[in-house]
This record gives structure tokens, sequence and C-alpha cells, in this order.
């Protein structure tokens, strides 16, 4: 957990400013919710496909997915959802001739991905991001209800950021 909550505080302070320069072509919300829809589905089958095929007889812990390979996946998943979020959000901001700053667009995208309003990367931020992601793998349990779960939750983001003001 730690690893994952540092690689979390890492993404944000580091990488988001970077990513928020170069953003993806991703105009309309609706795009944003089928990407993110996308990546955390993809993410939420790998665990699911992982949990399946451990409780297969016949199937050796080793010919399924390991855990890294999980938690990968997530951690790609959440990633993917920042630079979408982060990328709808630069364009919504140039559509109304706004100058685009890269930490204000951090914060947004922080904010809309926690829920909270006292947003700065701190290790309580960052252990919330973490907590998201362990519901997401809780969900992930029960077959198909995981990959809807996933990309519901990944789907809120895009919400909260189509509905900030600009």
């Amino acid at each position: 957990m730690a690893a994952l909550e540092h690689e979390i505080g890492n993404l944000f302070e580091n990488i988001a400013p970077t990513a928020v320069q170069h953003p993806l072509p991703v105009h309309t919300p609706a795009r944003a919710y089928t990407l993110v829809a996308a990546a955390a589905g993809t993410a939420a089958a790998v665990e699911e496909i992982e949990a399946i095929a451990v409780l297969l007889p016949g199937t050796t812990v080793v010919s399924a997915p390991a855990l890294p390979l999980v938690v990968a996946a997530s951690f790609t998943a959440l990633a993917l959802e920042a630079f979408i979020a982060a990328s709808l959000r630069v364009h919504m901001l140039q559509a109304a001739g706004r100058e685009v700053d890269p930490d204000a667009v951090t914060r947004d995208v922080f904010r809309a991905m926690t829920g909270r309003e006292d947003v700065r990367v701190t290790k309580l931020a960052a252990k919330a991001l973490s907590r998201r992601m362990l519901r997401r793998w809780s969900r992930g349990i029960v077959p198909f209800v995981g990959i809807g779960y996933a990309t519901w939750d990944a789907q809120k983001t895009i919400r909260a950021i189509a509905r900030m003001a600009v």
C-alpha cells in the first residue's frame, strides 16, 4: 500500500502537470466517458480473470495473471483516468478562451477524483485514491460486477470535471 500511495503522489505531483501541457484529443465528456470506461473495465477484467482462473480446477497460480499484473493494470487505469480527465478540462478551458494553468488543472482533476474540496497532494489524499482502487478490487470478487462498478466509478471523475465551472 505504501508503494501504491507513493506512486499516486508522484503521479499528481510530477506527471500530471506535464501531461496537461500535452493533452489527449478528448474534447467532449462523451468521449472521455468511453475512454475511462474502457480503461477501468479492462483493469477490472484482468482482476476478474485472475480471480476466476485461480478457482478453476487444474489451473495453477502460475498460469493466472499475478497480483503485480493486477496492480499494474489498476494503476494504469487510474493514471489514464487522470490523464483523460485533465485533457477534457484543458480543452474545456481552451474552448472558453481561458488560460490553462497546469497546477490548477491538476487540482481540479484531483478534486474530481477524490470528491474533496480541500485538495492538495498529501499522504491523506493519496490514501483516498488508494482506498478507491481497493473498493474497485473488492467489487471485482463478483464476476462482471467489478467491471460494471469500475466503469461507473471512473465515469464519476468525468462527470465531476464536466460540471466544473469554466
